[in-house]
């Protein structure tokens, strides 16, 4: 066991952030390198006892300035949960279950009160509780040696639950890169150019990127719209946390970007551009005067103004090197604005006579007047239909 191993093998393994770094793994290594020792809240003062006597340097008292954190478990209230799973992709060591859309809950004995699932829950329905302790505390340390041997058995099983985990998500990832990869693979014609492997993996790593630059962004934002101003001491560690997690996914999103080979990309024609816009201008202008009920001679301005609009994207067109789109031009039919209040009307009708019948002893006159609104509703919608 190497030096990193022996100083992560102390930490509390609460992956919770407050010493400055993603989790406890980084921290050891930021100590192995010189750092201060007394940057684990949830660790205390036994930890740094710890660490002191394994590296030889005096002992010193915990950074006040990165708060306390006394031993706690997160609680879900159970009536409040909306099953959104956001506290479930939260907690580094698996220690809530539940499924999509259905109630959560926190397995105690693997909570290791790190608070990272209280920010992600959108209905705040998480919170954290003291974790109440049979064997009396004197001075901060424990005085039974089975509760130190406990605890040293809860660290190891919380290391390998994290272990765990980061290994099953790389498996779960790879997983889909491979599944995307036989998807493209079946989907492309026998006639065609066979699929370039390693473009269609780098081309889903870069969208995987994306998608996680985009959650972390907004994980930060929200965080930092939730927080109190200035924020406290926990809120300002995982602002400092979410912080360092939105860079390095910008970090691998470039990475992955410079490593890929750039698209063919087709100029753009500013003058076909132009056209474009010109055309698009011209009809909203004689679309508003139609409205407006201008006069004739407005109206026959802008019609001619239209049909040069339309002339000149012809001609940009035809200048242009970009391919033309193939598209077949549809004639939409006007909208029936009496029709659409007909239908509307139907639908209120029916929800009437529904929301009736589903109470439990609905008065007979008020669901009878609701069916006759709903046959009048049916009745003049089949009145306004042009018979076949």
């Amino acid at each position: 066991m190497n030096l990193i191993q022996r100083i992560d093998a102390l930490l509390p393994q609460t992956q919770c952030g407050k010493c400055g770094h993603p989790g406890c793994k980084p921290y050891a290594e930021g100590i192995a390198k010189g750092e201060a020792i007394n940057k684990c809240p949830p660790g205390g003062q036994e930890t740094i006892t710890g660490l002191a006597y394994l590296l030889r340097v005096p002992v010193l008292d915990l950074d006040i300035s990165r708060g306390e954190a006394p031993a706690q478990i997160a609680y879900i209230r159970e009536a409040e949960c909306i099953g959104c799973t956001k506290c479930i992709q939260a907690c580094p060591v698996d220690a809530i279950v539940g499924a999509a859309k259905l109630m959560h809950t926190v397995i105690i004995d693997e909570c290791t009160g790190c608070d990272l699932c209280v920010a992600p829950c959108p209905v705040d329905c998480i919170e954290l509780r003291p974790l109440v302790s049979v064997v009396p505390i004197v001075g901060g340390l424990a005085t039974n040696d089975l509760e130190r041997h406990e605890r040293s058995l809860k660290r190891d099983r919380a290391r390998r639950r994290y272990e765990q985990r980061n290994a099953r998500l790389q498996r779960e990832e790879e997983h889909k890169l491979a599944e995307r990869l036989a998807r493209s693979e079946r989907s492309a014609p026998m006639d065609t150019i066979p699929v370039d492997n390693h473009q269609v993996v780098q081309d889903a790593a870069i969208k995987k990127a994306r998608i996680t630059v985009a959650m972390s962004r907004a994980q930060l934002y929200k965080s930092l719209k939730a927080f109190g101003h200035p924020p406290t001491f926990e809120q300002q560690s995982q602002l400092i946390v979410l912080q360092r997690q939105f860079e390095a996914a910008e970090q691998v999103l470039a990475m992955l970007e410079v490593d890929s080979p750039p698209a063919t990309a087709i100029p753009k024609d500013p003058a076909l551009k132009r056209a474009k816009i010109q055309l698009a201008m011209r009809r909203a202008e004689l679309k508003k005067a139609r409205e407006q009920r201008a006069d004739n001679q407005q109206l026959a301005t802008l019609s001619a103004a239209l049909t040069a609009a339309e002339h000149n994207l012809h001609e940009a067109e035809a200048a242009s090197e970009q391919p033309r789109p193939s598209l077949q031009r549809v004639e939409k039919r006007p909208i029936d604005s009496q029709l659409r209040q007909l239908k509307t009307a139907l639908a209120y009708a029916r929800a009437d006579v529904s929301k009736l019948q589903r109470q439990p002893a609905p008065s007979v006159d008020e669901l009878n007047a609701a069916q006759r609104r709903l046959d009048e509703a049916e009745r003049q919608l089949q009145a306004h239909r042009p018979s076949p």
